[in-house]
């Protein structure tokens, strides 16, 4: 589980790319995401790390906080079960069928 405050988060998404994030934490990338959309906390865009990586300038974007205070605590819970919400050892036909 990551739990951790606006600021803190805010810090973290800008010194280490998602995916390194997911990994320490046991959480998905995807849902470090989430909660930064969720919480108005701006991220990395595309190729940034990269540009790091090869010595190049980069700048982190500030936190916003005219919606939420940065002291707000926000909860990452961590990855369980199989992407598509069934556990090991459901009925996976379930997940296949369609309305008709």
């Amino acid at each position: 589980m990551l739990r951790m405050t606006r600021a803190e988060l805010h810090r973290l998404v800008w010194s280490k790319p998602m995916t390194e994030i997911a990994k320490l934490h046991g959480v998905r990338d995807q849902h470090v995401a989430q909660a930064c959309d969720a919480h108005d906390i701006a991220r990395p865009r595309a190729g940034h790390w990269q540009r790091v990586e090869h010595g190049k300038a980069v700048e982190a974007a500030a936190l916003d906080n005219k919606k939420h205070s940065p002291e707000a605590i926000i909860i990452i819970e961590p990855a369980v079960g199989r992407p598509g919400g069934l556990q090991k050892g459901e009925d996976d036909d379930a997940a296949g069928q369609c309305a008709a």
